[in-house]
């Protein structure tokens, strides 16, 4: 694993499964709170209804008005999309 950031996986129906490397931050806006996810974050899992930021130098993805699951341990973030 590449450590000077953050590996993403992302699941939906639509996409399957796609991973990114070196992230440096991932915003999640939920209706019931804001995060904001950096490397050596510690270990969450959550519920999200709302939207999803992932960001390094070459990648800027967003998910607005999603559902989703996602779960952060050892600098690897995983998001399950629901609905979105």
């Amino acid at each position: 694993m590449n450590n000077s950031g953050i590996k993403v996986r992302i699941f939906d129906m639509e996409n399957g499964l796609r991973e990114y490397d070196d992230i440096k931050i991932i915003r999640i806006i939920s209706k019931d709170y804001n995060l904001l996810i950096m490397k050596d974050y510690l270990p969450i899992i959550g519920e999200i209804d709302g939207s999803v930021d992932i960001k390094n130098d070459s990648v800027n993805l967003s998910f607005k008005d999603i559902k989703a699951f996602y779960m952060n341990s050892d600098n690897i973030f995983n998001l399950m999309i629901k609905e979105g």
